[in-house]
């Protein structure tokens, strides 16, 4: 499955790089090669905006009930499986998803990670047959995306924060993360030391990798902010 992706992932971005060579002069500071990466991932957020907005949708529903969340975790908090029985009973009464929703996105970056890893690690085979000794790579500081970033405080540190406000705004607005114990708060703990396990992960793998993760995660994080504004004025409105 990870080279069905990465193919796909190579014939876009050698779409896109083509394009951009044929119409356009390329800039010193930032090559082809890191422009075709920024429009491949603003692509793949465009296409995974449906799961984001429903993930978002769920949090702003899950919201509204949120006292009745409360008044079971009080009541219950002594015993988790009664409490985990009577929150998913909820749940299905609102009908609303049990909460794990906001993972699938994760997952997705996951798989397009781990793809696109192997579009970088042999970029001849999935993107530039002809081979890259005429390329230029450049982002920036970075002299080479195919190399680690040179900076310990470049891409893998911003694509440790960017996640982490994904993260910290997922939990601020869905009270479904904002339970303790059980799935939910083991999940919880798992999301707030990803961001940080992210940094060492990326440190030492290509560029373009984080490059692609940082971006992806601020167009996430838009969307869910605009989301949430929005529904929040609807919601006043109604009131």
């Amino acid at each position: 499955m990870f080279n069905f992706i990465a193919i796909i992932l190579g014939k876009l971005m050698r779409f896109i790089y083509d394009i951009l060579a044929a119409n356009f002069t390329e800039p010193g500071s930032v090559s082809f090669y890191a422009l075709s990466i920024i429009i491949m991932t603003l692509l793949v957020s465009l296409m995974t905006i449906p799961i984001t907005i429903s993930s978002q949708k769920q949090a702003e529903k899950a919201r509204r009930f949120k006292p009745k969340m409360d008044e079971i975790q009080k009541k219950y908090g002594y015993d988790q499986q009664v409490l985990q029985k009577k929150m998913q009973e909820l749940y299905k009464e609102e009908g609303v998803g049990p909460g794990l929703g906001g993972c699938l996105p994760m997952i997705i970056q996951l798989l397009v990670i781990i793809a696109l890893f192997r579009v970088m690690q042999d970029t001849t085979k999935y993107v530039f047959p002809e081979g890259v000794t005429h390329l230029k790579t450049n982002f920036f500081w970075i002299e080479n995306l195919l190399n680690p970033d040179p900076l310990w405080y470049g891409l893998p540190l911003l694509t440790s924060l960017s996640q982490f406000g994904v993260t910290l705004f997922s939990m601020k607005t869905n009270p479904q993360m904002q339970q303790q114990g059980g799935a939910m708060g083991s999940m919880n703990t798992m999301m707030l030391v990803m961001p940080l396990a992210y940094y060492f992960f990326f440190v030492k793998l290509p560029a373009g990798l984080p490059l692609y993760y940082t971006l992806s995660s601020v167009f996430r994080l838009i969307i869910m902010v605009g989301m949430h504004l929005f529904m929040s004025k609807d919601e006043a409105t109604e009131k």
